[in-house]
C-alpha cells in the first residue's frame, strides 16, 4: 500500500509540474516560427536570434537585455549592452529617433504597414567616419520578446541603410502576436576615417607614352589623307 500510495503521490506531482509548466508556458508566449530572416538590415538577415518570454527590454534606465545577452555573449564580445533607441506602441509611419550614446552621431526609424510587418533605417550622420558596431533589434510583444542581432555591421559615413521586419511570435493564446514595443541596443563600436577616392598622377614616363602615341596618331592621319588626295579625280 506505502509502494502504491508513493506512486500515487509521485504521479501527482509530476502531473502537476507539467500543468503548471504548460500553463506558465502559455502566459509567457512563445518564440513560434520566429527565424533570423525576420528582421533585415541592408538586404541581410540578422545573424543570430532570440527569444524571451516575460521580458520587456525597455525596463530599466538603460534598458533590459537580460533576454539576449548571455547567447549573444558567444559573438565574442563582454562589453555590456546599451539601449540607444526606444520606440513606443504608438510609433509609427517613420518615427525618428537620433542619439549620440557610445560617441557617435546615429538616427533610426521605424515604421509599420501593420501590427506584424514593417521596416526601419539607421542612418550614420558622421561625414568622416565609417562606423562599425553590433546592433541588436529587441521587439516586445505581448508574452515576451524576440530579439535579432547584426553581429559587426557597418554604416558608411554619412549613409542611410535600409531593413525591414516581421513578427512571427506568438502572445498568450498561441496566436501571432502584434508589436507592441521596439529597443535597439548597441555595443563594441569603433570609427574608421572615410577615405575619399583619388585619381593617381601620371608617371612622366607617362607622359612620354602619351605625347609619343598622339604624335603617331597625328602622323597616320595625315598620311591617309594624302592617300586620298593622290587618287582624287
Amino acid at each position: 500500500m506505502k509502494n502504491i500510495a508513493k506512486t500515487i503521490s509521485i504521479s501527482a506531482a509530476l502531473l502537476t509540474t507539467i500543468v503548471f509548466a504548460t500553463g506558465a508556458h502559455a502566459a509567457n508566449g512563445s518564440a513560434g516560427k520566429t527565424s533570423k530572416s525576420d528582421v533585415s538590415l541592408n538586404g541581410m538577415s540578422a545573424d543570430a536570434v532570440d527569444y524571451a518570454g516575460s521580458v520587456n527590454p525597455q525596463q530599466g534606465s538603460n534598458g533590459n537585455s537580460s533576454g539576449f545577452a548571455s547567447d549573444f555573449a558567444l559573438y565574442g564580445s563582454k562589453q555590456g549592452w546599451t539601449s540607444i533607441a526606444a520606440f513606443g506602441s504608438k510609433a509609427d509611419n517613420g518615427v525618428a529617433i537620433s542619439t549620440s550614446k557610445l560617441g557617435t552621431s546615429l538616427t533610426f526609424t521605424f515604421d509599420k504597414t501593420d501590427g506584424r510587418h514593417g521596416s526601419w533605417t539607421v542612418a550614420n550622420n558622421d561625414l568622416k567616419n565609417n562606423v562599425k558596431l553590433d546592433l541588436v533589434f529587441a521587439m516586445h510583444t505581448g508574452g515576451g520578446s524576440s530579439a535579432w542581432l547584426f553581429d559587426d555591421e557597418v554604416l558608411g559615413a554619412g549613409s542611410k541603410t535600409s531593413g525591414s521586419w516581421t513578427l512571427n511570435a506568438l502572445n498568450p493564446g498561441g496566436k501571432l502576436s502584434d508589436y507592441s514595443s521596439l529597443t535597439i541596443f548597441a555595443r563594441d563600436l569603433g570609427k574608421t576615417a572615410f577615405q575619399v577616392p583619388t585619381t593617381p598622377v601620371p608617371e612622366p614616363e607617362s607622359y612620354a607614352m602619351l605625347l609619343a602615341g598622339l604624335g603617331l596618331i597625328g602622323f597616320m592621319s595625315r598620311r591617309r589623307k594624302g592617300e586620298h588626295d593622290t587618287f582624287r579625280c
